[in-house]
């Protein structure tokens, strides 16, 4: 039987092979990105959707609700974005509405919201004791 004895000089250069690609990485700047992932409900549109995200949205610590006019009509397709004590976004969804439940850790944030050109923003503390209930509501007649 014979034994394969490793050959130290090419194990060397191949090492130094894999190595100077590496160097050459170094000397470029480092890029750092956070990326926050989140769970949360989005929909609410017509009674059994409403009553679903109502008792499913118990479980999450805040809850948003969007709507228009003296009615308080529903509304869908609003832009959310919700930013840290530091003004870092940690969660964005192009199309909310009319409720919006969003799964985050305590904390102090910052909720902005857009329709028909305006942006509501509200700030809320999570505390882990209680969920939070925020009411987005746009005044004024629907564009023609």
């Amino acid at each position: 039987m014979t034994r394969l004895r490793p050959r130290i000089p090419t194990l060397l250069c191949a090492a130094s092979l894999l190595v100077l690609p590496l160097a050459a990485l170094a000397d470029d700047p480092v890029i750092t990105e956070t990326v926050t992932a989140t769970t949360y409900l989005n929909g609410g549109i017509g009674a059994a959707e409403e009553a679903s995200m109502k008792t499913l949205g118990r479980a999450f610590p805040l809850r948003m609700t969007f709507s228009e006019r003296k009615s308080g009509e529903f509304i869908a397709d609003v832009p959310v974005v919700i930013t840290d004590a530091r003004g870092n976004p940690v969660f964005e969804l192009a199309k909310a509405g009319p409720m919006l439940d969003v799964m985050l850790p305590n904390g102090h944030y910052k909720v902005s919201a857009r329709f028909k050109g305006l942006t509501e923003s509200q700030e809320v503390t999570l505390d882990g004791k209680e969920g939070r209930d925020l009411s987005f509501h746009w005044k004024g007649e629907a564009a023609q």
